[in-house]
């Protein structure tokens, strides 16, 4: 079965099985399904950077623009996957995943912030503390591995745990998604200006192939465009499920966390979906 195949399948096999589970069978089914989105970000960010470079592949002669800084985006990518990679293997944590394992934990959290300074002088003071909250997610795994969690004290780690959850999930829409989706804006923008200037003076032709390739590769980019967006959602989801979770933590039971859940898994397994799709 080929991966995408496979991966539509899991969903909706996940998604036929939320109806009246006990103890913590939605938690690990959400969890489950998030992990289609999360692995799919270091795709995203190489391809942020590829689409930079073709963006500044197309200054010429006559279509004369700014060249773009290129070069943030592999120096943030091990900082940004690193940030990723912790919200994603906590959430996976609390569903018990093997995926979860203490190995998968990256250290050297104490240089996370000067990592991202380096790599972009100009980030907020704003979005560095939202990065660092990742550290207090890495923790958190640490605990559920090691001390073999239940209901109860996984409701306790989902609390002490909600506020990292709700600045990771802030920062990767705002600051790390946001950068991948005006990579891809940028690219067009400088593609589209090429072809305009160049569709004037080619011959007919030529023009006809050239307007070919500009369209199709505008599918394309709008394909990634929407991956991108589906991403922030589905991180919004997130924010918003562990929310719930944290919310209701001293009085779940199987009909609330069915209700709660299910919408959840629904929208995590369309992001799933879209982003395998367009990268």
């Amino acid at each position: 079965m080929r991966p995408r195949k496979r991966l539509i399948a899991c969903v909706a096999a996940l998604l036929l099985a939320t109806g009246g589970c006990v103890d913590l069978e939605e938690i690990a089914q959400f969890a489950e399904v998030s992990q289609g989105v999360g692995k799919a970000f270091p795709v995203i960010a190489d391809e942020a950077a590829a689409s930079c470079n073709r963006a500044n592949s197309f200054i010429t002669e006559k279509n004369q623009v700014t060249p773009l800084p290129c070069e943030i985006y592999p120096a943030l990518k091990p900082s940004l996957v690193k940030v990723n990679a912790a919200l994603f293997d906590y959430i996976a944590s609390l569903g018990k995943l093997a995926s979860a394992d203490l190995s998968n934990i990256p250290g050297g959290w104490d240089s996370l912030p000067d990592d991202l300074e380096d790599a972009d002088p100009e980030i907020s003071p704003d979005n560095l503390a939202a990065a660092v909250a990742a550290s207090e997610l890495a923790n958190a795994i640490t605990s559920l591995l090691m001390k073999g969690y239940r209901q109860r004290e996984v409701s306790k780690v989902i609390g002490e745990s909600n506020t990292a959850v709700q600045e990771v999930t802030r920062f990767l829409s705002g600051y790390a998604a946001g950068k991948y989706h005006q990579s891809l804006k940028d690219e067009w923008r400088y593609e589209r200006s090429y072809c305009d200037a160049m569709a004037t003076t080619a011959e007919p032709l030529a023009s006809d192939l050239l307007a070919r390739k500009c369209n199709a590769d505008k599918s394309r980019i709008d394909l990634q465009l929407q991956a991108i967006e589906d991403y922030e959602k589905s991180l919004a989801t997130i924010a918003e499920t562990h929310k719930k979770l944290d919310e209701q933590r001293k009085h779940w039971d199987a009909k609330q966390l069915s209700k709660d859940l299910g919408p959840a898994i629904i929208s995590l397994g369309n992001a799933a979906v879209s982003v395998n799709n367009a990268f």
